[in-house]
């Protein structure tokens, strides 16, 4: 009889009811090791013209930006940011990032590729 794969509910009722101080120590290694697997792998498909959506990044005014990667330099990448993330960021209360007011388009260096979520 083949084993049964256990399901995102069964694994939630386990951590609730039952698991330890030692299994959870265990659980949460393995959680941010697959976190880490699933980064490499999106990294990886990342390529010069995908939408992206930067996420989990200090500044954290860079949080949530939305554009296109440019150009990948080894782990990071240049986002040319859209329209909409070109203007949020200009209102924002930083002093990094300087655009002329009719600037459409921004292009944003060094952002690593680990903050890049395709959105496409």
């Amino acid at each position: 009889m083949p084993e049964s794969i256990p399901t995102l509910q069964s694994a939630t009722d386990f951590v609730l009811s039952h698991a330890t101080d030692d299994d959870l120590t265990r659980l949460a290694a393995a959680i941010k090791q697959r976190r880490t697997a699933l980064a490499s792998i999106r990294t990886a498909t990342l390529t010069t013209g995908a939408t992206v959506r930067i996420a989990n990044i200090k500044p954290k005014y860079l949080d949530g930006l939305t554009g296109r990667i440019v150009q990948i330099d080894g782990t990071h990448a240049t986002v040319a940011l859209d329209a909409d993330s070109t203007d949020r960021l200009r209102h924002t209360s930083q002093s990094r990032y300087v655009m002329p007011t009719e600037a459409t388009s921004f292009d944003l260096r060094g952002i690593p590729l680990t903050c890049c979520l395709p959105t496409g």
